[in-house]
């Protein structure tokens, strides 16, 4: 009898599982949002030496907070689109940097528009909690892991600096170039907590068409300024109900 109610259990478990590889169709759309640090790349501060490039300009003095909200929907199981609203406060100053006798820095307000295309790189795989009678306790988390995707997207920002220091009574600040186009890219990470609600972590950088971010565009600089988002978000899935079927006799 016993082996008989353990067979029940095993073929009950398989069942669910084929069902729930399917299950994404239910709840494609998800809502969240997040807090986060921003970090910004450009003319004004950096590494003290100027051949360092990248993350090695990054100054935790000068990083600076973002918040976020979101809306994604998965179009396919791997494949998911995502459209959000961020602000951040970014901030730059010459202090320790190779431009330190300069003395410029600034703070600016940041709002983001954007969409992006997500590929989740590992299968989604959600929390499912089986309730066996016929074991002791419960069997929790099974199916659940971390989700790993890439993504790329397009989108806008507007933007408003606030010189600082020397940069405050310049003649080379500009303050009237507020806009540009952004693509974002990177990758994140999510772990479902319970079948509806994620915990995630996001690292993206801003690739922009703009030189103006910090208001200061010097003749020799080569690139565009871009900034960086480390967010940690929450989200929550918006499950519909199954149709049930139809009879007509």
């Amino acid at each position: 009898m016993k082996k008989v109610r353990y067979y029940i259990l095993i073929i009950g478990l398989l069942v669910s599982s084929s069902a729930f590889s399917q299950k994404w169709k239910l709840s494609r759309s998800e809502v969240g949002g997040g807090i986060g640090i921003a970090n910004y790349f450009g003319d004004i501060g950096g590494a003290e030496q100027s051949k360092m490039l990248g993350f090695g300009d990054i100054d935790l003095e000068n990083t600076r907070f973002s918040f976020s909200g979101f809306y994604r929907y998965r179009i396919y199981e791997r494949f998911s689109i995502k459209g959000g609203l961020n602000y951040a406060r970014i901030h730059g100053a010459d202090k320790n940097s190779a431009n330190e006798g300069r003395n410029y820095a600034f703070s600016t307000n940041l709002y983001e528009l954007y969409g992006q295309v997500e590929y989740h790189i590992t299968e989604e795989k959600q929390m499912v909690t089986y309730n066996a009678m016929s074991l002791r306790g419960k069997l929790k988390k099974m199916n659940a892991d971390i989700n790993f995707y890439a993504f790329l997207g397009i989108g806008g920002s507007y933007f408003k600096s606030t010189p600082l220091e020397s940069f405050e009574t310049s003649t080379r600040y500009v303050g009237d170039k507020n806009m540009s186009l952004i693509v974002p890219v990177g990758l994140g990470l999510k772990y479902p907590l319970s079948p509806k609600t994620s915990l995630g972590l996001e690292v993206g950088r801003r690739f922009t068409l703009t030189d103006y971010i910090d208001g200061f565009s010097p003749e020799q600089s080569e690139n565009r300024d871009t900034y960086y988002f480390t967010v940690i978000n929450v989200s929550y899935k918006l499950e519909r109900k199954a149709k049930r079927p139809e009879y007509r006799f």
